[in-house]
């Protein structure tokens, strides 16, 4: 921390009062910030992110200033989160209404320019359009996702977002400032002493709380867990047929032009799986979500209703030529593998069926889920 000048603080004109227990030392007219604090709300305000993330809170982070403005959007991308880094907008959570009614307008004239409807208007109402949607980016670009109001907001500055911090304070959302030695740390719920002017100190800040977001999401939570079994029957399915096939005798349960003598070795069963993948990619965006999971489908307009729904119906087939595939080299191996080791055949084939099959089993379990994942969070 020491080398990021997280100790470094505002000169000692400049200081709150309230920020003293903060405070370690001055040095040269400038106050040094008591580290040994930092460390201890820092983790405290991991602890909290983690937590929250874990049980799917939205979070928001706010750094306006020129010098956070970029460490907030390469954090807010990296933790999945929403941002403001531009202006703070008065009343953009008291007054939420509308507040979104600008961001229905800002999605509205996105759709319009992704179909090209605005160059089909004259120059001077496109060029119009063109500017207001460019103000909206600008100013609502990182929030264009946010539904409601966040449930945790991260604010880096709190002399520069003061705005945005009494806003949370009227409608209590728990916030998290990161203070330096001229700031009132007694108005966040959790403030964390650090040099708020230094790129270093910031990018610090922000990666360890972004981290604690990010590991949390990442991890297996309450809603995914119900498919872990579907997950783990699909891949010993494929690992445990497959290996079978690597083991017992040649020629016993034989499919058409089949070798090795696995399910999974005929494509109208890697079919049948990618099948049922897709029924379980629908299964959880609807049980998530109800009917409203269908929403995405009517973007841009609602003709393509159907043409959406059947593209993500197909998507997960692929997964069965991926896995054919994978089969045909596991036995272009195996013939390779005979021909150089006449003699002592049945234990190369035995291992190099066991190691094949469990890569082919963990390929298609792992893109199963990452479909599955993908309906869940709502991406199309």
């Amino acid at each position: 921390m020491m080398e990021a000048g997280i100790h470094f603080g505002h000169g000692t004109r400049k200081w709150n009062p309230r920020m003293a227990p903060y405070i370690s030392a001055k040095h040269k007219g400038i106050h040094i910030t008591n580290l040994t604090r930092t460390a201890r709300f820092l983790s405290e305000a991991c602890d909290l992110v983690f937590d929250a993330a874990s049980r799917g809170k939205q979070f928001l982070i706010v750094g306006t200033k020129n010098k956070a403005a970029d460490l907030v959007v390469r954090a807010a991308i990296r933790a999945r989160c929403h941002y403001v880094n531009k202006k703070w907008l008065g009343g953009m959570l008291t007054n939420w209404s509308t507040t979104e009614a600008r961001l229905h307008k800002f999605r509205d004239l996105r759709t319009e320019q992704k179909t090209g409807r605005l160059h089909r208007l004259p120059k001077r109402d496109a060029a119009m359009l063109k500017r207001q949607l460019s103000r909206l980016q600008t100013y609502l670009g990182g929030i264009k996702y946010m539904t409601r109001v966040p449930d945790i907001v991260i604010i880096v500055d709190q002399q520069e977002e003061y705005t945005a911090l009494r806003e949370c304070i009227t409608l209590g959302i728990p916030t998290i400032c990161l203070i330096d030695t001229n700031c009132d740390p007694d108005l966040a719920d959790i403030s964390i002493p650090a040099n708020d002017d230094a790129i270093a100190s910031i990018r610090l800040i922000l990666n360890k709380l972004v981290f604690a977001i990010y590991v949390s999401k990442t991890q297996i939570g309450e809603e995914y867990g119900p498919w872990v079994p579907f997950i783990g029957t699909m891949f010993l399915f494929i690992f445990v047929s497959n290996w079978s096939g690597a083991l017992l005798p040649w020629k016993i349960i034989q499919l058409p032009h089949g070798e090795l003598a696995a399910p999974t070795n005929d494509i109208n069963t890697t079919v049948a799986l990618a099948l049922l993948t897709s029924v379980a990619y629908f299964y959880a965006g609807l049980s998530k979500k109800g009917l409203g999971y269908f929403s995405k489908y009517i973007q841009p307009t609602p003709i393509l209703l159907p043409i959406n729904i059947l593209e993500d119906f197909t998507k997960p087939l692929s997964l069965s030529f991926r896995l054919f595939g994978n089969i045909l080299a596991d036995e272009l191996v195996v013939v390779v593998l005979v021909s150089l080791v006449p003699l002592v055949v049945p234990i190369p084939v035995m291992f190099l069926g066991l190691f094949t099959s469990g890569i082919q089993a963990l390929i298609f379990a792992t893109l199963a889920a990452a479909y599955i994942g993908e309906s869940m969070e709502g991406h199309h």
